[in-house]
């Protein structure tokens, strides 16, 4: 058959698909063209089978199926990047610490994390643990001590709860803001404190399940708990997508600052200045207690100015946070915690810098001042992404070297 004879040869579509065209130029040619398939022609080739009314992308030739393979990676990387931003009841926001394979502070064998994680930029607030309270114990049950009394009663607290309210929304945040604490404060907004660090594992765990609304979403996952609430901690399983940092995850996500250590978690080598007014300055934090004055944490990510080297808010003061790191010895089985927080004394501020002395707290302890923030591993939806980006480009790559050779044969 002659290129004269044929009707949307591949010739044709390629000049449709380089200009951008989803139908080939019009040609005055055969309306009954050759039948192109496989086994007899039909007496009339019409219909589906005649190829001049396949002019849209989703018909046949080359060209076309071209088109269609770039429209499906497109719908495919559509669908993914929709999954990627489906909206939960609480959203974490990370920061991405990079430089995978740092070295370890010298002087105390600390921060040295092999591959890129990452770390969420403002500890977990009350808001967020009041919507895991109500999903995973919409009975209001408190099934494994997740709520500690202490979070309504106590001044600090910002979490209340209600056995008269309906299922679902028996845990809310209180109204307003601790007595004396600065203009903007709400509890809403404060660091989650009177966390355990079985409280805090558990918050993880249901976070890496998808926030579901069942008490069992929280038993396994980054950690295995199996209703154990006291005792050593346990360690982090394998595979773990979302979970608490650390020692030297949490170390490195406030010290470092991309080749080497710095002394305070604010990329300062001073001291930050105690403050809850000042929020705007560079190297401010929330400690000092009655010397600031401060009553309380306050707001997660005030201080807008003062962020360690990767970009995470509060990592000196406001609240001491919890990692997954367990110490030896006389600290055996007790997690390992960083920091400081807003009751911290101005003269204990170097016992939280780089070359401060490692600090354990009990895993069972719910006080004022503890809190913890998520850790994570890059996002499959952004690793799914990739793939499909390289995917489709490998593919149109195999597309274009198949059109050069049917031209170099219709040329020849």
């Amino acid at each position: 058959m002659s290129t004269v004879d044929t009707y949307r040869d591949d010739a044709d579509v390629s000049y449709a698909v380089d200009f951008g065209r989803d139908r080939e130029p019009s040609k005055t040619r055969s309306r009954h063209p050759d039948y192109r398939r496989a086994g007899g022609a039909p007496t009339r080739v019409s219909g589906m089978h005649n190829r001049r009314n396949k002019r849209w992308t989703w018909g046949s030739g080359r060209g076309a199926r071209m088109l269609n393979m770039r429209a499906f990676a497109s719908c495919v990387a559509f669908a993914v990047a929709s999954l990627s931003t489906v909206v939960f009841g609480v959203t974490i926001d990370y920061a991405t610490v990079g430089n995978p394979g740092n070295p370890a502070n010298g002087s105390t064998g600390w921060g040295a994390v092999s591959d890129t994680f990452k770390i969420s930029k403002y500890e977990t607030s009350n808001a967020q643990y009041a919507e895991f309270l109500n999903k995973v114990d919409s009975a209001g049950t408190n099934p494994n001590g997740i709520y500690s009394s202490l979070m309504g009663s106590d001044a600090v607290g910002g979490i209340t709860f209600n056995a008269a309210a309906a299922a679902g929304s028996k845990y809310s945040v209180k109204a307003g803001a601790p007595a004396g604490a600065p203009a903007g404060t709400s509890y809403g907004a404060m660091p989650v404190v009177f966390t355990s660090w079985f409280s805090a594992a558990r918050f993880a765990n249901w976070l890496q399940n998808g926030q579901q609304a069942s008490s069992a979403s929280m038993e396994t996952g980054a950690y295995t708990l199996n209703n154990q609430t006291s005792g050593a901690i346990p360690a982090r399983n394998a595979g773990a997508t979302v979970y608490l940092p650390s020692r030297d995850q949490w170390y490195k996500a406030g010290f470092y600052n991309g080749s080497a250590y710095t002394m305070f978690p604010t990329n300062k080598t001073t001291a930050p200045t105690n403050t809850v007014t000042n929020v705007t300055l560079a190297n401010v934090a929330n400690y000092g207690a009655a010397a600031t004055p401060t009553v309380s944490p306050i707001n997660v990510g005030s201080y807008v100015n003062t962020t360690s080297f990767y970009g995470a808010y509060d990592m000196f003061g406001n609240a001491t946070e919890l990692t997954d790191t367990a110490g030896t010895g006389a600290d055996a089985g007790k997690p390992q915690v960083f920091s400081g927080s807003w009751a911290t004394a101005l003269a204990d501020a170097n016992a939280w810098n780089k070359q401060g002395a490692a600090i354990f707290r009990n895993s069972t302890v719910t006080t004022s001042q503890v809190g913890f923030r998520i850790a994570a591993v890059p996002e499959p939806a952004t690793i799914a992404l990739a793939s499909v980006g390289i995917g489709a480009l490998a593919g149109l790559d195999w597309m274009k070297r198949r059109k050069k050779k049917a031209l170099a044969r219709i040329a020849g």
